[in-house]
């Protein structure tokens, strides 16, 4: 089981590499909670791909790399590193042209084969540093 669903977990990180939410529905389930320090939690499928979508206009160069994934039961781990550039708006923050490097982790818990609640902790204020949002 843990190999299927850290296949699904993968899924998940294709989906913010590419932006695609065209298959959503396959991997996540309808009900998902989404809950990311610094951000508002998202509720279902329609709220996590505004934000899937609103990365993705900040950063349209973004990519995460897994450095680290574990699986165990129903529960995924990634300890993941994201790099893009600030070229749309991003939390309020217009954009930069200012290159980013962060870390973070995901905890994903699955249900039939499904995402039905994602954590993610990383490192916001790092990347607002980055920006130049705020100061060092």
């Amino acid at each position: 089981m843990s190999e299927q669903n850290k296949a699904v977990a993968r899924r998940w990180n294709q989906m913010w590499n590419d932006g695609d939410v065209s298959s959503v529905h396959e991997f996540i389930g309808d009900d998902i909670t989404f809950r990311v320090n610094q951000i508002p939690p998202a509720s279902g499928i329609g709220e996590l791909t505004d934000v899937v979508r609103a990365l993705r206009e900040g950063f349209p160069d973004g990519a995460f790399t897994v450095d680290e994934m574990i699986g165990e039961g129903d529960t995924v781990m990634a300890r993941w590193t994201f790099r893009g550039t600030q070229q749309g708006e991003w939390m309020g923050q217009a954009p930069t042209g200012k290159h980013v490097e962060m870390t973070g982790t995901d905890t994903s818990h699955l249900r039939d084969g499904k995402i039905v609640e994602h954590i993610t902790n990383w490192d916001a204020m790092g990347m607002m540093q980055q920006l130049g949002a705020i100061e060092a």
